[in-house]
């Protein structure tokens, strides 16, 4: 009878050969742990400016005597006294929080980005977005942050432009509208532009945000990538 060993056969292999592949191994390491690459070089050769994401809000309180109203008030700075539930001023975090991250994401993916300060230039990807949500006849509504809708979550549309053209629109209002309190207007959207759908609570975490933006990058860059040409004039 002939058994046959369960056992793999031991390869030996000559010193010369096992110092090269140890050579080899110790090259590959240092690739291997520098993460994920960043975006090609033609297509971060492409400027970036991100916009603050379109929010409104139900009307802030009166501002008391002697106390600033709310738009002349630092931004980045809100007093200490403003209770963090109200509306507008979620409604300015937010959407703060969004772009600075979404900046951020971009120059870390290489990109040469920024936020949107006074006037652009005539070249470059413009990042724009608005948040919304549908009503019970399952129509696009601008987000009305504090009002009596009880949706748990938005709809945030994100549109990226070439400013070479800077005349199309994200949306637009629509023709027939009904008002309501529990939404903003009937929008909408305009599908001539390379647009996405992004879901997310209206609490977000600071990783939703961050996963949401790290998809937008991957939307660009893969839109160059295609197109290498698409934000030539």
């Amino acid at each position: 009878m002939i058994f046959l060993s369960l056992q793999p056969a031991k390869i030996r292999f000559p010193k010369r050969i096992l110092l090269a592949l140890l050579f080899l191994a110790m090259v590959a390491l240092p690739s291997a742990a520098a993460g994920p690459q960043t975006a090609d070089a033609s297509a971060t050769a492409v400027p970036v400016f991100v916009s603050d994401f379109e929010l409104p809000s139900v009307p802030p309180p009166p501002a008391s005597v002697g106390t600033p109203a709310p738009n002349q008030q630092n931004p980045k700075t809100p007093p200490a006294s403003e209770d963090a539930n109200v509306p507008y001023i979620q409604a300015r975090r937010l959407t703060n929080f969004f772009a600075a991250t979404l900046a951020e994401t971009f120059k870390k993916s290489g990109y040469n980005a920024r936020r949107t300060r006074g006037q652009l230039p005539s070249q470059g990807a413009l990042l724009r977005g608005v948040f919304t949500e549908p009503d019970e006849k399952n129509r696009i509504r601008r987000e009305l942050l504090g009002g009596t809708s009880v949706n748990p979550r938005f709809f945030l549309y994100v549109g990226i432009f070439n400013l070479a053209r800077p005349d199309q629109p994200l949306y637009q209002l629509a023709p027939e509208q009904s008002p309501s309190s529990q939404f903003g207007p009937i929008v909408t959207l305009n599908t001539y532009i390379p647009l996405a759908k992004y879901e997310l609570d209206k609490d977000p975490s600071e990783e939703d945000v961050r996963k949401i933006c790290a998809q937008i990058v991957a939307s660009l860059t893969a839109l160059l990538a295609a197109n290498a040409a698409a934000f030539s004039d």
